[in-house]
């Protein structure tokens, strides 16, 4: 028996990609014999075109389908006799797209499409959260389970951009959030509540890192609200290296997280790991990943929020109880107890 992966993109610096790599070590760890296949491949990564699993399918083998968008591969996977594994990562509502991107608008319809088709041909569908398990119940797949990904936390332990780290390394407090340029993550909001934090603290900087390709509109829209708000300090680098990336959170003293729509959000679970107070939007699987740590809130009242952070920079007590409960949380993550989840899933569709 053979253990393959196969999915629609694969590219580095992504969750979905990086997720791909480590289970793919975990499966060789295991003594699988385990590939990587994808319809699209960045030339740094390394996987074979997926079409070219014609020459190893077999009834006896798992297929792990990383499902998040239409595609080509769905129509391939399904006409394969392996045992198939869905693995959920969600599928970003299309609305957030309309007039930002109509090519990506038109997959996420086209991948709502695709995926009703699959309850009936799937062994087992794994969801990333809680969130998304319940959309595939309502979808009808009958046999899922919830698999937070597996993460490696060796990847941020190399060494941050120290020019990065000497250029913001004062008295400023600075404020985080990573995640791609995209209408969901509400980045606007994020820039209006650190308008009002200024009004209290003008030392203070705002990091919004994340990749704004294909939605440029969204990121001209924020250049504007910033420029409108006559804000300084506000740095928006686009997509960045994982030493630059580590930079930005070794700097930080909150993470804020506005974002209404995610399935996962591994940014919280960085968060976690670099001992960053998380303030977050209460929606979609934002609860499931922060477990009860970090603080939830349930409403986008700027000046409010805005104390909040306040409260959390001047209070050392209050802030060292939101990092012990975030400690505790990180457990759930940790490389062990994912992989053994992994192992008796795989195990319960062999079986």
């Amino acid at each position: 028996m053979e253990i393959h992966q196969i999915l629609p993109t694969f590219s580095p610096g992504d969750a979905i990609g990086n997720e791909v790599i480590e289970i793919n070590r975990t499966l060789r760890k295991w003594g699988y014999k385990s590939e990587i296949y994808a319809e699209n491949i960045h030339p740094h990564m390394n996987a074979k075109k997926h079409v070219e699993y014609d020459k190893v399918s077999s009834k006896d083998n798992v297929l792990i389908f990383h499902f998040s968008i239409g595609s080509d591969v769905s129509h391939y996977v399904r006409k394969l006799p392996d045992k198939k594994i869905i693995r959920f990562h969600g599928i970003t509502p299309e609305k957030y797209l309309v007039g930002i991107n109509d090519y990506i608008q038109h997959l996420l319809v086209r991948g709502r499409e695709e995926l009703s088709l699959y309850p009936k041909l799937t062994d087992l569908a794994l969801a990333n959260s809680r969130y998304t398990q319940l959309e595939l119940k309502g979808l009808g797949f009958k046999n899922t389970e919830i698999f937070p990904l597996l993460l490696n936390f060796d990847t941020y332990n190399q060494a941050p951009n120290k020019d990065l780290l000497n250029k913001f390394n004062d008295d400023y407090v600075n404020i985080l959030f990573v995640g791609r340029i995209i209408p969901q993550k509400n980045q606007h909001i994020l820039i209006k509540i650190f308008y009002y934090y200024k009004l209290i603290n003008p030392k203070a900087r705002l990091f919004l890192i994340g990749n704004y390709e294909g939605c440029e509109s969204y990121y001209e829209q924020l250049q504007e609200l910033v420029r409108r708000l006559k804000l300084k300090d506000v740095y928006i680098p686009g997509k960045v290296s994982m030493s630059d990336l580590i930079s930005y959170y070794k700097l930080s003293s909150v993470f804020l997280c506005m974002s209404e729509w995610e399935t996962f959000c591994v940014p919280l679970v960085e968060s976690i790991y670099f001992n960053i107070p998380i303030v977050a939007y209460n929606r979609t699987a934002i609860p499931d990943t922060l477990g009860d740590s970090g603080i939830l809130v349930n409403n986008f009242k700027c000046e409010e929020l805005a104390e909040m952070i306040n409260q959390i920079v001047e209070d050392d007590s209050f802030r060292n109880r939101i990092i012990q409960k975030q400690n505790e949380r990180l457990k759930y993550f940790e490389r062990q107890n994912v992989e053994n989840l992994l192992k008796r899933y795989i195990q319960q569709v062999v079986d």
